[in-house]
């Protein structure tokens, strides 16, 4: 048993040389609370698929158990050390078929009960083997702590998002996302899965990638954020008489994702982190709180924190003209602002999304540049700011024809 910043984890390597990850929590470990008909097969650390290699057992529609690899995955080390920011654990796993070589990466942050936790993965055998999927973190028996069914002592929360409908957290039983227990607690198996999925550079277009499974009973809360900007999934199931939690990147199924890792090469799976407490949403969210302060890179803006007047939202809409942009400056300047930023559309001459992507300045609709507009906001004591989204390339953007062909796009 490890135990750092409040935070209980075990460890547990077989006869047969499997290594487990037993326990993950704020509260203190109970063996007996792990019995199931597959005792401690499904405890495992780390999951990972490989294109043309037969899953052992479960096949239960997408979720992501029993994979292949990483169910046949054995013990090779385990490193224990401390670092600027705390102490930090790695698993190390291998797989003699493959030659795939695991990390399961551990590091605690002093003064907080979280872990970042991400995987690396070696390709150390001779041939080029195809990655489909690789967990950043995986726990079996997150419902083990109390007495009660699941369904009635679990509430797994979401943080619905969206543009322009932000950070909207609920709580659902486990009932009401299809995981009602249907057979003994210690046999409980099924098809379903419940999972927040986003696909593509919009990380938190549906979703924050975020997720918080509190037990009411036990007075335990497992929280968690995945730190990632692009494809990334987290998954809530039962398997083997438990129900897991893994957190991930992008898949092949969700995002048709996939990596030909050739011999000698790594890939490392997206970092998530992880917390436990005792208490409510609230005392988690606040221990998260501690962990981003941790991590957030410093910089003067922050220290400053500059008043900043944007002219998209409630206002202009993606339809800025010089005409209009001066007596917004001036209301601007009058109010105390800093900054003063022209949004979208000050490229395109007409709707502004379908033009994105040469970042030529409308002389419709600035007919003397966008310069202009720029110095009177100088001249009244802003820094002035640009909209771009440098990454975007609209249908009508006069690139598509003149330089681009289909190997810039994602096409079918």
């Amino acid at each position: 048993m490890i135990y750092e910043n409040g935070i209980n984890i075990l460890f547990e390597i077989t006869d047969e040389k499997e290594a487990k990850i037993l326990h993950f929590s704020a509260l203190h470990f109970d063996e007996a609370k792990t019995a199931s008909y597959m005792g401690l097969k499904t405890f495992r650390p780390v999951e990972i698929q490989a294109s043309g290699i037969d899953r052992p057992d479960e096949r239960h529609g997408n979720k992501y158990i029993v994979t292949a690899p990483g169910w046949r995955m054995k013990f090779k080390d385990f490193r224990d050390v401390n670092n600027d920011l705390g102490r930090k654990l790695e698993l190390v796993t291998f797989d003699e078929g493959t030659g795939l070589e695991a990390v399961s990466h551990y590091q605690f942050y002093t003064g907080t009960s979280v872990v970042r936790c991400w995987t690396t993965l070696t390709n150390k055998g001779s041939e080029v083997q195809t990655i489909e999927y690789m967990s950043s973190f995986a726990l079996t028996g997150v419902e083990k702590e109390g007495l009660k069914k699941p369904e009635d002592k679990m509430k797994i929360w979401v943080c619905h998002n969206s543009w322009q409908r932000e950070l909207q957290w609920q709580d659902y039983t486990l009932e009401q996302v299809g995981l009602a227990s249907s057979a003994k607690p210690t046999e409980q198996r099924s098809s379903k899965v419940f999972a927040c999925t986003n696909v593509g550079n919009w990380s938190a277009k549906e979703y924050i990638p975020m997720g918080v499974l509190e037990n009411t009973e036990a007075g335990s809360v497992l929280f968690w954020q995945i730190e990632q900007n692009g494809s990334w999934h987290w998954e809530l199931s039962d398997v083997g008489g438990h129900f897991y939690l893994q957190l991930s990147g992008p898949s092949e199924i969700e995002s048709h994702w996939y990596k030909n890792l050739a011999p000698n090469e790594s890939i490392e799976s997206v970092k998530c982190a992880v917390g436990s407490v005792t208490g409510s949403f609230d005392k988690a969210m606040g221990e998260l709180t501690k962990y981003r302060r941790k991590i957030r890179r410093r910089n003067k803006d922050n220290q400053r924190l500059a008043v900043i007047f944007n002219d998209y939202m409630n206002c202009l809409w993606g339809d800025p003209t010089a005409e209009k942009e001066f007596p917004l400056v001036d209301a601007a300047a009058e109010a105390g602002c800093e900054y003063f930023c022209i949004d979208a559309g000050w490229y395109a001459d007409g709707f502004w999304w379908d033009e994105v992507g040469e970042w030529k300045e409308s002389r419709k609709r600035f007919p003397n540049g966008v310069k202009e507009v720029a110095d009177y906001i100088r001249k009244k004591g802003m820094i002035p700011g640009l909209w771009l989204e440098i990454e975007v390339m609209g249908i009508k953007c006069s690139l598509v024809d003149s330089v681009c062909d289909d190997s810039w796009f994602f096409t079918r």
